[in-house]
Parts: C-alpha cells; sequence; structure tokens
C-alpha cells in the first residue's frame, strides 16, 4: 500500500493528467453553456470566438480548442 502510494505520488502526475486537471473546469463550462468541444475545434477561428461570446464566455480561456 505505502509503495503504491509513493509510486502514484512521484509519478502519477503524467503531463495528460496535469492538462487535463487544468483543462476540467472549462470543459464544465462548456457543458453548462450546452456546447460541443469537438464542434467548438472543427469550426473556424472566428466562429468560435463568436458561439462562445455568445454564451458569454471568454475566448482567450478556450485558446486550448484552436490546438
Amino acid at each position: 500500500m505505502k509503495i503504491r502510494f509513493l509510486r502514484n505520488f512521484f509519478w502519477g502526475n503524467t503531463p495528460e493528467r496535469m492538462l487535463d486537471a487544468q483543462v476540467k473546469p472549462f470543459r464544465n463550462q462548456l457543458r453548462r453553456a450546452g456546447l460541443n468541444e469537438d464542434e467548438l475545434r472543427k469550426m473556424d477561428p472566428d466562429e468560435r470566438v463568436e458561439v462562445l461570446e455568445r454564451a458569454k464566455l471568454n475566448p482567450f480561456d478556450y485558446i486550448y480548442l484552436a490546438c
């Protein structure tokens, strides 16, 4: 049990998990606004900004959608 704890503590925070933790609140806001992250990724950047602004969300918080 102690070994598993230490392994997770030191090697459990991979870059992917840390990124997911940073993006999770924004994904929840998109879901509450009724927007789909995959559809936003496929949109033209100007169109995406317009949709986010209409939903009263700050487009700069969702810059990760451009990647």
